[in-house]
């Protein structure tokens, strides 16, 4: 009944959509009730069922309205979201593409911030640049570009075009952090924390600011959003062969009820995560 429900709302949209001379206008606002409605639900396969539809809509909005912030910044959250739950199914070739389709929203977003229009063609020291620029106001735009970039950074099996790309991220998540350390449950943190602990120091790794971005994030969220002790096990803990750390954080991911809240599926994803590292804990200590 739920997945036909949500069927039938996506098909009010795209009619909306379709039939409309003004769709950002009249579609735009509906978004936001449908996008809250997934971040509280907890029944994977029902997103995992309704998310392309979602996509299809976001797509078809941009296309109508490209330099939409809000629209780029709603789809960036929606693709990452999606490859990350794809992934997780074990559909790689699905992921890959996802994700770069987050990217490419997520470098679209960026390019609207000043000083950062012309991305493409900038060196670091250039962008390090234009970030001081950037205001608090517009820290989601830069915290969502950056994240998108990351997530394709993630799928890319290590290739070198994408480490390139990793100090760029890099950079964008420190002015993250100096602008409003806070926003999306200290999620720039979160990123430092496993790009600093994800590689042992002999190898530029850095451990201890890796645990001091982690502990932080943890502190910001009141350690409710589950996510931040899933990426702290997986590489911090992982990479310092912790066990005892590894195994207290996933432990604490599946002993923590569900609220109805903006979190319930991301922490319905870091409980499907701390399951499956915890089965593998012998292999990796």
């Amino acid at each position: 009944m739920m997945k036909a429900a949500f069927g039938k709302i996506i098909g009010v949209l795209l009619f909306v959509m379709l039939t409309s001379s003004c769709t950002t206008v009249i579609v735009s606002p509906l978004l936001d009730p449908l996008s809250l409605s997934l971040q509280k639900q907890t029944d994977l396969d029902l997103i995992e069922d309704g998310a392309p539809s979602l996509l299809l809509l976001l797509d078809g909005l941009i296309a109508s309205d490209p330099d939409s912030e809000r629209l780029l910044m709603t789809a960036v959250k929606a693709y990452g979201g999606y490859a990350t739950l794809l992934h997780e199914e074990g559909q790689i070739e699905r992921t890959v593409h996802m994700s770069g389709k987050a990217k490419e929203y997520g470098v679209r977003l960026l390019k609207q911030l000043p000083g950062l229009e012309n991305l493409n063609d900038l060196s670091l020291a250039e962008i390090e640049l234009a970030l001081k620029q950037i205001k608090p106001k517009k820290v989601g735009y830069l915290f969502w570009g950056a994240y998108g970039w990351a997530t394709w950074i993630q799928y890319q099996n290590g290739a070198p075009a994408a480490m390139a790309d990793l100090p760029i991220v890099e950079q964008m998540m420190l002015r993250v952090v100096e602008l409003d350390e806070t926003y999306y449950y200290g999620g720039a943190h979160i990123f430092l924390g496993a790009y600093y602990g994800s590689r042992p120091k002999i190898f530029g790794g850095k451990p201890e600011a890796s645990r001091k971005h982690f502990e932080r994030a943890l502190a910001i969220s009141e350690r409710e959003f589950l996510l931040t002790q899933v990426a702290y096990a997986e590489s911090y803990a992982r990479t310092m062969f912790d066990r005892e750390l590894f195994l207290k954080l996933l432990n604490e991911v599946i002993e923590e009820p569900l609220k109805d809240n903006e979190m319930a599926s991301s922490n319905k994803m870091a409980k499907v995560m701390a399951e499956k590292l915890l089965v593998q804990v012998d292999d990796f200590f």
